[in-house]
């Protein structure tokens, strides 16, 4: 499979393309910080802005399928996960590039009873706008015609890999490592489950 990742050099995508990789899929990493991924890598890098409706589009052409794995710059940011997701489901309807995976929050919509009780205080006070965005960008994903999975994180952090990944929109979720949600990322990406849905996952 020919995937493209957008937020390549962030904490989840960094995870992502090189799990690509590992699978054996052609991957390409689409950044603004190419310096930041080693030439050696074996990773396709294509530099450029997630802003730049254009460059998006020029660089999705040809790939199977995306994954967004964008964060927000900073705390009051109501741009980056919008507009950039915007601008990669225009480009891939643009392409036909079918397969979308975008990587959103557990505590979205109806998932907003799965998280704890920490984290619903943490989102109404400084994280309220980040939660925003990521409603209004799934939002622009189910109105797309594209094949979508938004993935719902639960709190993110550093552990290895386990192996674990539970996917419920009907459990409690607490945390999980970068590392087993990127593997989560790539297996949805590349079979194509969930297709059309939200799901929260957590380990």
């Amino acid at each position: 499979m020919k995937l493209i990742v957008f937020g390549a050099t962030g904490g989840v995508g960094q995870h992502v393309w090189k799990h690509g990789l590992a699978q054996g899929h052609e991957v390409t990493a689409f950044t603004r910080s190419s310096g930041k991924i080693d030439p050696g890598a074996g990773v396709r890098i294509a530099q450029g802005d997630v802003m730049d409706g254009d460059a998006v589009a020029e660089a999705v052409a040809g790939h199977d399928a995306a994954i967004v794995a964008l964060g927000a710059n900073g705390l009051r940011d109501k741009t980056t996960l919008t507009t950039g997701t915007k601008n990669v489901v225009e480009g891939m309807a643009r392409h036909g590039v079918g397969r979308l995976v975008v990587l959103s929050a557990a505590g979205v919509d109806e998932s907003w009873g799965q998280i704890p009780l920490l984290a619903r205080v943490a989102f109404w006070t400084f994280l309220r706008t980040i939660l925003a965005e990521h409603a209004a960008q799934e939002a622009i994903v189910r109105e797309s015609s594209l094949d979508w999975t938004v993935v719902r994180a639960a709190i993110l952090n550093d552990d290895p890999a386990s192996g674990r990944v539970i996917a419920t929109n009907d459990g409690k979720v607490g945390r999980i490592s970068r590392a087993d949600l990127a593997e989560f990322l790539v297996a949805a990406a590349s079979a194509g489950t969930y297709s059309r849905q939200a799901i929260s996952v957590t380990s």
